[in-house]
């Protein structure tokens, strides 16, 4: 026989094992995901994230020692799906454009996170590696000619101008209340009628339109114009 030996093959864990998805910590973060999106923060809890797994809560206590320790790894796997900026000061309308729409996607595939940042204190999970997208998005507003506290405030007011869109709009059309045609919804609480009282509204009732995709159009319109205002 040779001393040499040849490399080491490690084995891969199967994802599925007797008919059960094999338990990661990813694995874990991601179904407490799933129970997020469809419940909210209140149903977070570790039984009803082994109930989506298919396996007992004393099987989560072998990978997460706590509810604290399944936030931690929900917010570093969400934070890891976060798209990162390519934003590019020489074209920056369009290149702001292009990373809000991308931004707005990914609050759409993780609905619940928003809730869960203000049911819980996640700020000690913020770590110098999840802050670097918006590092990055904060140095494009000052290459693009803002002052420090201008660029600060573009940072904030896109963050919420997406985030809001999403959790209100978005979350309208994506999961509307039983009983409720989502195509139908365009902001105002009903039909405006002669008799509302509500002029203003039925003026513009008319031209709401019910798309999201067309009305954050007009968001990101309005975004880039104040910006440009304080270049």
């Amino acid at each position: 026989m040779s001393g040499r030996e040849g490399p080491v093959r490690r084995r891969r864990r199967p994802e599925y094992r007797s008919g059960r998805p094999t338990l990661t910590e990813e694995g874990i973060a991601r179904a407490a995901l799933g129970v997020l999106g469809e419940g909210g923060p209140a149903e977070l809890t570790m039984r009803a994230v082994a109930a989506r797994l298919g396996v007992s809560p004393r099987a989560l206590y072998n990978y997460v020692t706590d509810r604290r320790h399944l936030l931690e790894l929900v917010v570093s796997v969400s934070q890891a799906d976060r798209p990162e900026p390519r934003l590019d000061p020489a074209r920056w309308r369009e290149s702001l454009r292009e990373y809000c729409r991308e931004l707005r996607a990914w609050y759409r595939a993780h609905p619940g996170l928003l809730a869960l940042a203000r049911a819980e204190n996640l700020t000690p999970f913020a770590s110098p590696d999840l802050l670097r997208a918006d590092d990055a998005v904060v140095g494009f507003f000052l290459d693009v000619g803002l002052s420090a506290q201008d660029a600060y405030r573009a940072w904030a007011v896109t963050v919420l101008q997406v985030a809001g869109f999403a959790e209100i709009w978005d979350a309208w059309h994506d999961r509307p209340p039983p009983g409720m045609n989502p195509g139908e919804w365009n902001g105002l609480p009903r039909p405006v009628s002669q008799d509302d009282g509500l002029p203003n509204l039925r003026k513009v009732a008319g031209t709401a339109s019910a798309a999201p995709d067309e009305l954050f159009e007009s968001v990101l319109d309005m975004l880039v114009g104040g910006i440009e205002g304080r270049t």
